[in-house]
């Protein structure tokens, strides 16, 4: 597949001409072994024209081209791509990094171990509240335990490991309760998203945040960012971020 070179637009600022890509977050496949209520991509089946290993390695040939200098796989699950080794290997040998956003239900030993090998250099986990209401947003029995595992898993093979989190109204006041987890579990770093009205949550409003939420969320973030390791007498956690989707 020979990649296209299109002028920009007449009107294309300076700045325009001068940029280019850096960070490519790249969804692997729709593909899933979970059923989360919150997924923006409503993943679980492929999609029925997903690129091939084949063609999926070419794009990253062309990502390499254009001077992308970190690729993060997601998905649905990026390992239930049957390529994926191929494709983190074909990343890292192209100069890139290789990161990975992963919900951990599959993420077992030999995963890990396979995604160390190829050149993953650190994974999140998704982690969305304590136990019951993770389980409930993940709709698994389970998927709580599981991603506890992966990032032990993940660790154990010497890998990066940091969580991720949605901040909606079941989980809004457990965010504390959740810094001790991911900090136990020897996360890095964690970032937290407020969960918008995309994909499958839009059918479930009572998911979502209320604007005077933020007055008791937005306080409970200002309060755990700054306190990291102190807090737990760790040097593990070193970011917690807050981003919008």
């Amino acid at each position: 597949m020979a990649p296209r070179r299109l002028p920009l637009a007449e009107h294309s600022r300076p700045v325009d001409r001068q940029a280019k890509p850096i960070n490519a977050v790249w969804e692997l496949t729709l593909r899933c072994d979970l059923a989360c209520r919150h997924c923006s991509s409503r993943a679980g089946r492929p999609r029925s024209d997903e690129l091939t290993t084949s063609e999926a390695l070419d794009v990253v040939r062309q990502m390499a081209d254009v001077g992308v200098l970190e690729v993060t796989l997601i998905g649905g699950e990026a390992y239930l791509h049957e390529g994926w080794i191929d494709i983190v290997r074909a990343i890292r040998e192209r100069g890139m990094e290789c990161t990975m956003v992963t919900g951990g239900r599959g993420m077992d030993g030999e995963r890990a171990r396979a995604a160390k090998d190829a050149g993953v250099m650190s994974v999140s986990v998704s982690i969305d509240g304590i136990e019951a209401t993770h389980d409930a947003l993940r709709g698994l029995v389970g998927s709580h335990t599981a991603a506890l595992r992966a990032m032990e898993n993940l660790a154990q093979e010497g890998m990066q490991v940091s969580a991720n989190t949605q901040i909606g109204r079941r989980n809004r006041r457990e965010l504390d309760a959740l810094f001790d987890t991911i900090a136990s579990a020897g996360a890095h770093s964690w970032q937290l998203q407020l969960t918008v009205a995309a994909g499958r949550v839009a059918d479930d409003p009572m998911l979502l945040l209320e604007p005077y939420h933020l007055l008791e969320v937005m306080p409970s973030v200002a309060r755990i960012k700054p306190i990291g390791a102190p807090r737990l007498g760790t040097d593990r956690i070193k970011n917690v971020i807050l981003t919008a989707t």
